[in-house]
């Protein structure tokens, strides 16, 4: 008896010991060395990396979209669904244990075996089972970590999900002023135009111009109304896409109402942006983290593939009563246990076994391989989103001394017409130039504040999830 008690405490004891784990085998990663650690920069990938911004309204657009928007409900219903089945592998890790009573009524005769006589008897039972499955190969442990790696990456997926609704709407919040704003140049354009125009007719009228002078300005009347009608309809389908981002109601969604009225439609695209490489890039960006949450999870999957050649060790046991009598039920006489240990073996499957344990193989192989491409696209993405940014900067700033040019080109070029130092199609040719360099200006303004926001999603945003990994480990 105390020898086997000795092997049940053994065999408990090296229950869970993980003997088959695999190396990860995670490779190392030669990280670009920046010019210098700028502590400033560093503290702008804060977690509420949109109030760098400094706009009260974004910050509200960017709650709404964050609570509303059902990619991000998605995967944080992915995280739950996730979290359940690791508490299943956990409790996989513990004994069974099952609570069961009964009471049947029997009625026998004569020709019922075995004992073929008349008999009225009642049963009565009420006890304990209990089983456990000894994990000394560490195959339910294993099972375990990979369900736990396969948890956080789904955290890590919704965290990338998070920072790219943040950036989404970002760029939504401030495109719709941008598009409001070129709708409102082109509708201001048009105005112009026709007060223009009538002034032109009128001296058409009255003899004074002849009829070519007319018709080209006609022709510039309906350029800008076809121009103010087109941005009407990007500012109408953007109005639409962003009441889908932000997860508004279908009537919402067909009316194009936005949940900001765009009123002030001024914004700077100077906002701080880092200029280095934090050092704890790899730690910062939600998908390379995912990445190798995989590698961790397909690991242990191969583990867990391999303790299937390995025999399965069980304990059981009964302890209960069971009477004829239920007044005597719970009485010492009538209480029964049992106890017993299976033993299962691989014998006929070992060709199962083996092409499950090269596939969990192949499985880690290929973890491995996106783990790579995820740190280097990552740094491909960064790099193309510092030189885009630095280009719209540069883009940005010409166009800027480009339209005071133009604008004062145009200015001067009116006076002139009046005084009749130009002809009237050089007069036009500048008005033209004028109203196409507005809206390019607005263009690129927007496009310099969109690739400003781009380096703050590609460095990763204010992404950290160190804490939840210590709660739910």
């Amino acid at each position: 008896m105390k020898k086997y008690l000795f092997l049940v405490s053994a065999a408990l004891l090296f229950s869970g010991c993980s003997l088959l784990t695999q190396d990860p085998n995670l490779p190392t990663v030669k990280l670009p060395q920046s010019a210098e650690d700028n502590a400033a920069y560093a503290a702008l990938l804060k977690e509420r990396w949109w109030e760098n911004f400094h706009d009260k309204e974004l910050n509200v657009f960017v709650e709404y979209a964050l609570k509303n928007n059902s990619d991000l409900q998605k995967a944080t219903i992915n995280v739950d669904r996730f979290k359940q089945f690791l508490a299943i592998k956990k409790n996989e890790q513990i004994p069974e244990l099952t609570g069961y009573g009964s009471g049947t009524h029997n009625e026998t005769n004569k020709h019922t075996p075995p004992m073929n006589s008349d008999m009225t008897y009642d049963v009565y039972k009420l006890g304990l089972d209990a089983s456990f499955e000894i994990d000394i190969l560490g195959k339910r442990a294993n099972a375990t970590k990979a369900a736990y790696e396969d948890m956080m990456q789904e955290y890590y997926v919704q965290a990338f999900t998070y920072q790219q609704v943040v950036s989404d709407s970002i760029i939504a919040y401030y495109g719709l002023k941008s598009n409001q704003a070129l709708y409102n140049e082109a509708r201001s354009q048009y105005s112009d135009q026709q007060k223009t125009y009538s002034n032109i007719k009128r001296q058409y009228e009255s003899g004074f111009i002849d009829r070519g002078k007319l018709l080209q300005e006609e022709s510039l009347l309906e350029s800008m109304h076809d121009n103010m009608l087109a941005q009407k309809e990007i500012l109408d389908n953007y109005k639409v896409a962003v009441a889908i981002l932000v997860g508004k109601t279908p009537d919402d969604v067909f009316n194009a109402t936005s949940i900001i009225n765009i009123k002030n439609t001024a914004y700077s695209p100077n906002i701080p942006v880092p200029a280095y490489l934090p050092s704890n890039i790899l730690n910062k960006r939600a998908d390379i983290q995912a990445a190798e949450a995989k590698v961790r999870s397909s690991a242990f999957s191969v583990s867990v593939a391999r303790g299937a050649y390995f025999p399965t060790i069980s304990l059981t046991g009964a302890l209960g009563y069971a009477s004829g009598d239920l007044s005597t039920l719970v009485k010492s006489q009538s209480s029964d246990s049992s106890g017993g240990i299976n033993l299962f073996v691989p014998i006929l499957n070992l060709g199962q076994i083996k092409a499950s344990v090269e596939n969990a193989k192949n499985d880690q192989k290929l973890a491995l391989i996106e783990y790579k491409d995820a740190v280097r696209n990552a740094f491909g993405d960064i790099k193309k989103a510092l030189v885009t940014y630095d280009t719209n900067k540069a883009r940005l700033k010409s166009q800027q001394k480009r339209y005071y040019a133009i604008s004062t080109k145009n200015k001067i070029a009116k006076d002139q017409y009046k005084s009749g130092y130009i002809s009237y199609l050089e007069y036009l040719e500048a008005r033209r130039e004028a109203s196409s360099v507005a809206m390019e200006k607005e263009r690129i303004k927007f496009e310099a504040l969109k690739s400003a926001v781009n380096v703050y999603y590609n460095l990763g945003g204010g992404f950290n999830i160190a804490a939840q990994q210590e709660t739910d480990r």
